[in-house]
This record gives structure tokens, C-alpha cells and sequence, in this order.
């Protein structure tokens, strides 16, 4: 049964599921690189960042192979070190914990990192990248 679950992961998301994520993130950051303030301050690259990363998840729902795990591994390590960089800002504002679940708090950072940013991290080795040699 081990297996069987292994394989149904390792499989990826369906037709329909990539086509309806991709184009929704395409329409994403396409609007978010469109609506960018015309300055050049934090916001602003804020608006860009944003919106590469969601063009860079429709460009890995409409594609295969080794570019969808190169362009995997690239959104992997963006959100781990997001929030690990979510985490060290909580830290040194000394904010641990927060009263709300949306309030930004250290202890937050780390179920972030923990739910998301680990998984990330975890599948950015288990692909290399796409350079990892077929079994």
C-alpha cells in the first residue's frame, strides 16, 4: 500500500487541476505586473516579486519533464527561504506569538516553515533541480 500511495504522490496533479492552477496564475501575475505602482520603491518590487512568482507556477503547470522540476525547485526554495526569512524578521522584532492567527508572530513563521517551506525545500532535493538521473 506503501508503494501504491508513493506512486499516486509522485504522480502530480491532474490534467484539468494544472490547466485551471496555471491559468489562474497566469492571470495573476500578469495582473499584479500590470498593476505595479510606477516608482521604485518596496512596494513596487513587491508587486514584481509577486507576480514572476505566480507566472513562474502556471509556467511549471504547462510544462514537463525537466523544466517543470527545474522551475519546481526554484518556486521550492523561494518559499523555504521566504520563510526563513519570515521566521529571523519575527525573531528580531521579538514578536513570539500573537493573539490572532493572521497577526505575523515567530510562532507562525514556524508552521509556515513547517507546512510549506520544509515541503519545498524537501522536493527541490528530491528532483535536483531536474538533474536527477531517472531510476
Amino acid at each position: 500500500m506503501y508503494r501504491q500511495s508513493n506512486e499516486a504522490i509522485n504522480h502530480g496533479l491532474s490534467l484539468g487541476a494544472r490547466i485551471v492552477l496555471g491559468s489562474v496564475a497566469a492571470l495573476f501575475g500578469t495582473v499584479m505586473l500590470l498593476v505595479a505602482p510606477p516608482s521604485t520603491d518596496t512596494k513596487t518590487i513587491g508587486f514584481y516579486a509577486f507576480g514572476a512568482f505566480c507566472l513562474l507556477i502556471a509556467i511549471a503547470c504547462f510544462t514537463s519533464g525537466r523544466v517543470r522540476q527545474f522551475i519546481g525547485s526554484v518556486i521550492g526554495c523561494t518559499i523555504f527561504f521566504v520563510g526563513v526569512a519570515y521566521l529571523v524578521a519575527e525573531f528580531s522584532a521579538g514578536t513570539l506569538s500573537s493573539s490572532s492567527h493572521a497577526s505575523p508572530s515567530a510562532y507562525n513563521a514556524v508552521k509556515y516553515l513547517l507546512f510549506i517551506g520544509i515541503p519545498g525545500i524537501v522536493y527541490a532535493y528530491k528532483v535536483r533541480f531536474g538533474f536527477r538521473k531517472a531510476p
